[in-house]
This record gives C-alpha cells, sequence and structure tokens, in this order.
C-alpha cells in the first residue's frame, strides 16, 4: 500500500542494515508490516504461535527479495522472548524496528467471559508488548532502535463487550507511555511508539473467543462485512509513516483519529452518546443483559 512518507529508500535509511523483528506476523498488520518491510530490502525476523500462517508470511517476504528468518514463539513466554531476543542479536545484529504486535481478542459480557482466555489476553496483548520490550530493549540502548508497542482504539476508550481486550490494551498503552518518558529522561536512543489502530480487517474478530456460537456469526459478518475499516497494508504504511515521523502515538484510522479527539475534549463524557448509539447492537451481543 502507498504512502507518501513510507518510500524504501527511507525505511532504508531508517535501519541501515539492520532488521526488524515482528511479533504476531502470521497475518493481519503482522503481514502486511513484514510484506513491506521486505519489499525494501529490509531482514525481517518473524515470529507467531500459528507455524502454517508464519510459513505463509515467511515466503510471502521472501519472495519480494529479503532475507527472512521465522520462528514460532508464544509472546506470553517472558523467558521463550528473552532468549529469542539474545539469540536473534547474537546471529543478525542488534535490530532497528521491533514490533510487539500480536493479539488476541473475546466477545463477552464481564459476566460471561472465560475466566482462563481473559488471563491469556492480558498474557498476549499486554505481556507480549512488556516481555519484548524488556527483551530487546538492552539490545537497542547502546546503538539506538524502534519499539512499536501494539495497543489499540480501544486502549483509548473501552469498548463493550471486549473487557478483557480493553483492559490489556489500556495496559499495554500505560506501559509504553511511561517507557517513552523514562527514555527521554534517561537520554536514551532507543524509542517507543504506540500504535491505537481502529477497525482493520485482519482475522482477529474471526479468530475471537465467543461464548456464544450465534454471537460469533453475528460479529464477524458484521466486522468483515459492513464495519468500515482500513484494509492492513494500509494499517502497516500508516504505522511506518508514524515511525519515520517519529510519532509518541501513531493514531490508525479516520475512527482512531476521531476516539482520540473525542476521549480528549469530552473525556469520560463520550461514553454516554456512543452508548446510545451502539446500545442496541451490544444488547443483542450480550443476550439482553
Amino acid at each position: 500500500m502507498w504512502h507518501p512518507r513510507v518510500t524504501d529508500d527511507r525505511l532504508r535509511r531508517l535501519c541501515a542494515g539492520r532488521g526488524a523483528v515482528i511479533t504476531g506476523a502470521g497475518s493481519g498488520m503482522g503481514r502486511s508490516l513484514a510484506n513491506r518491510l521486505a519489499a525494501a530490502g529490509i531482514p525481517v525476523l518473524l515470529s507467531d504461535v500459528d507455524s502454517l500462517a508464519l510459513a505463509e508470511t515467511a515466503k510471502s517476504a521472501a519472495d519480494r527479495g529479503a532475507k527472512v528468518e521465522a520462528t514460532e514463539m508464544d509472546v506470553a513466554d517472558a523467558a521463550a522472548v528473552t532468549a529469542y531476543a539474545d539469540e536473534m542479536t547474537r546471529r543478525h545484529g542488534a535490530p532497528a524496528l521491533v514490533f510487539n504486535n500480536a493479539g488476541i481478542t473475546m466477545v463477552a459480557s464481564v459476566l460471561d467471559e472465560d475466566d482462563d482466555y481473559a488471563r491469556r489476553i492480558m498474557a498476549v496483548n499486554f505481556g507480549g508488548v512488556v516481555n519484548g520490550t524488556q527483551a530487546f530493549l538492552p539490545h537497542l540502548e547502546a546503538g539506538g532502535g524502534r519499539i512499536v508497542n501494539t495497543s489499540s482504539a480501544f486502549g483509548l476508550m473501552g469498548s463493550p463487550a471486549q473487557s478483557a481486550y480493553s483492559a490489556s490494551k489500556f495496559a499495554a498503552r500505560g506501559f509504553s507511555e511511561s517507557l517513552q518518558e523514562q527514555l527521554r529522561g534517561s537520554g536514551s536512543r532507543a524509542r517507543i511508539h504506540i500504535v491505537c489502530p481502529g477497525v482493520v480487517h485482519t482475522a482477529i474478530a474471526r479468530r475471537a473467543r465467543y461464548i456464544d456460537p450465534a454471537v460469533r456469526e453475528y460479529v464477524t459478518k458484521g466486522f468483515d462485512r459492513r464495519l468500515p475499516g482500513a484494509h492492513p497494508d494500509a494499517a502497516a504504511a500508516a504505522i511506518l509513516a508514524g515511525v519515520l515521523g517519529d510519532r509518541d502515538r501513531i493514531l490508525v484510522g479516520i475512527d482512531a483519529r476521531a476516539l482520540d479527539i473525542g476521549v480528549r475534549i469530552l473525556d469520560g463524557a463520550l461514553q454516554r452518546p456512543l452508548a446510545t448509539v451502539t446500545g442496541p447492537v451490544f444488547r443483542r451481543i450480550l443476550g439482553g443483559r
């Protein structure tokens, strides 16, 4: 996907011969980031828990002429992520870019949530950001580099029927904002960027955990066919433009931008009118609770 600020030359200058690490690379924004960076000739180090999807991304990136290494890995496993960071840095040098991108969700009311899966969401969406940041940051401190942590528009304001997801994304944003200030105060050469995508047409809705099969059908059809949003390639281009522009917070999509402005201006008062608009939809999802 074309973006006026995201050129092969600018990406190569940003990376200066170093590679990019991408978690959650098996699909969606992770795959699109891998393909775009690979097209610029930047080596990509890819990981995902889904080995088949990861292999598809690795082939797609390799077909664009870049060096590719794919590793099946669970970002919730802190020891595994640390070992991975150390090994990849030993073999390839410190990366220029680290995208902590892996994410999962569940659609259910708070009272109906699968508690074990809610904890898994926190472990992947928040823990994956923490683990990836802590593992790679020491390698980036000396030579500089960018860590790009994925939050969400629902890390700006909570989403009905996605309480665990929203909590994880708020946590990822808070952790990253705190670290941004820490790195500035310490004079570090490493930088943190926070990505807050709005609706991006990835597989996340289809792969979400649902308590009710009827809700799965309703939500996935609405997400895939009726809800406006960005293509993953456009989202990847927006993310890379934000990194090149050195933006602390990278908002992806008009919906994310509007929500960010609304939250900043109206604070909690934004949720009441939105609830009036979205209430009928979520009453259907939540079964009338």
